[in-house]
């Protein structure tokens, strides 16, 4: 899970297999939006950064953020959760100036990862923060809450905390997301803000093509996937008639019409495709049938061909 501190919400839980989302973030990009939209998938989270109106930055990171895909290849990852149905879009906003620090956070380098407050000093940590004069950014999160601290080389420069917009020099101690139980913290060594060169991807290149491809490919293979399973559907209605008509034929050999007569019943209760689970209720049938007459030993010799047939 990709933790970072909640904006201003602008709109939550939204389906965004419903939005023309090209269109949508050119309307963001005419608005002069500042803030991020983050899309939770099953596979990942992504994350799309707007600073006042510009897209400068796109992330798809997966569950345990041992992969990341950035830029238009996130764009394009982004694009396919959302037509597949997969994600749920929220969109935050936030004041341009956080826009800088949260793009230098996303492609931190981890120093540590993981940290339970409970075991670890946490006065040691920022200690050594401002000691190696690090440019870094701690996160301290719990369960959906997160606090971002930012740091240039040494110096504190402020706390981002859920449902702020930009950053505050003050650290709300009693309802701070260090006091929850199960509290953990990242360390990552950031670029400074003002070191960073933004690049508006919207302005870059045209991002309607790279969603209608998208939406045309996954449609291809939607259709060769409906092509296949009809065609498996065919082939299973047709090896089901085959052994139907082949288990008429060892019955009438073995028992005669009395034994055609009870495959025919015993094939009324399976089910269509005649899977291995549906054979073994047609031959559970077919052996309280043995049971119950004489000649027992042909029907189980019958029952036996009919299984090395199958088989």
């Amino acid at each position: 899970m990709l933790h970072l501190p909640r904006g201003k919400s602008v709109r939550k839980g939204v389906n965004p297999a419903r939005i023309n989302l090209p269109e949508a973030m050119g309307k963001l990009r005419t608005g002069n939006f500042s803030g991020y939209l983050r899309f939770d998938a099953e596979t990942g989270t992504g994350i799309i950064l707007f600073e006042n109106g510009q897209l400068v930055s796109a992330m798809f990171v997966n569950n345990d953020d041992t992969e990341r895909q950035i830029a238009y290849d996130a764009v394009a990852k982004i694009f396919e959760i959302s037509i597949l149905g997969q994600a749920t879009l929220d969109i935050y906003s936030l004041s341009a100036g956080l826009i800088r620090p949260l793009h230098a956070l996303l492609h931190g380098r981890y120093l540590n990862r993981g940290l339970l407050l409970e075991q670890i000093d946490v006065r040691s940590q920022l200690q050594q923060v401002a000691a190696e004069k690090l440019t870094a950014c701690l996160r301290v999160y719990a369960g959906d809450q997160t606090t971002l601290i930012f740091y240039d080389k040494g110096v504190a420069l402020g706390f981002f905390h859920d449902g702020q917009t930009e950053i505050t020099r003050e650290a709300d101690v009693l309802s701070s997301v260090a006091r929850l139980p199960g509290a953990k913290l990242d360390v990552l060594e950031v670029r400074s803000g003002s070191e960073l060169v933004l690049t508006d991807l919207m302005g870059n290149a045209n991002l309607l093509p790279i969603w209608q491809q998208i939406r045309e490919s996954l449609a291809e293979e939607r259709r060769k996937a409906e092509e296949r399973d009809a065609r498996t559907r065919e082939e299973l209605i047709q090896q089901r008639q085959e052994t139907f008509t082949r288990f008429k034929i060892i019955a009438d050999k073995h028992v005669g019409k009395l034994g055609v007569t009870k495959v025919e019943k015993a094939f009324d209760q399976v089910g269509e495709n005649f899977c291995s689970k549906e054979l073994e209720k047609f031959f559970a049938v077919m052996e309280d049938f043995a049971e119950s007459l004489p000649g027992q030993i042909k029907i189980t010799a019958m029952i036996e061909e009919m299984k090395q047939e199958v088989s």
